[in-house]
């Protein structure tokens, strides 16, 4: 009924979601381009970190940095610096250092970052709650 009065719904179905056998162990995204903008000599990347919440997960995370807008984009991360590494970063306000920025990122201009929330803190089993991540601070000097 779309007018009057009297009129009453009752709903006996609503949607429901089973987790019981887990979520999928990992979800990525990759993040917009920044621009540091920075001195003539280019910027120094000193660390990573994310604020949210763990759950039973944790969140990690990749750099890419490159002296042009458009790329081209190479993730790095963790100790090895190459593209099946991550900084890991399993609680929320604890910065990881970029231990590839010598090599591979300082005096890029433009950065990416990829993050990985996993959840479960293995990043390759299924968990029941994930990283609640609300923002992501890369931390650089002109």
């Amino acid at each position: 009924a779309t007018s009057g009065t009297g009129y009453g719904f009752v709903y006996s179905q609503y949607a429901t979601a089973d987790i019981s056998s887990g979520l999928t162990p990992t979800g990525d995204l990759i993040s917009a381009v920044f621009d540091t903008t920075g001195s003539s000599d280019g910027p120094a990347y000193n660390s990573i970190m994310w604020k949210g919440t763990a759950g039973t997960g944790k969140a990690r995370f990749q750099l890419a940095t490159s002296d042009s807008s458009t790329g081209p984009w190479t993730y790095r991360g963790g100790a090895s610096c190459n593209d099946t590494t991550w900084y890991d970063a399993p609680t929320a306000d604890s910065p990881v250092e970029i231990t590839c920025a010598n090599d591979y990122h300082n005096d890029d201009r433009y950065f990416k970052y990829k993050i990985q929330i996993c959840s479960n803190t293995d990043c390759s089993t299924s968990g029941v709650t994930s990283p609640v991540v609300t923002d992501v601070v890369v931390n650089w000097a002109p």
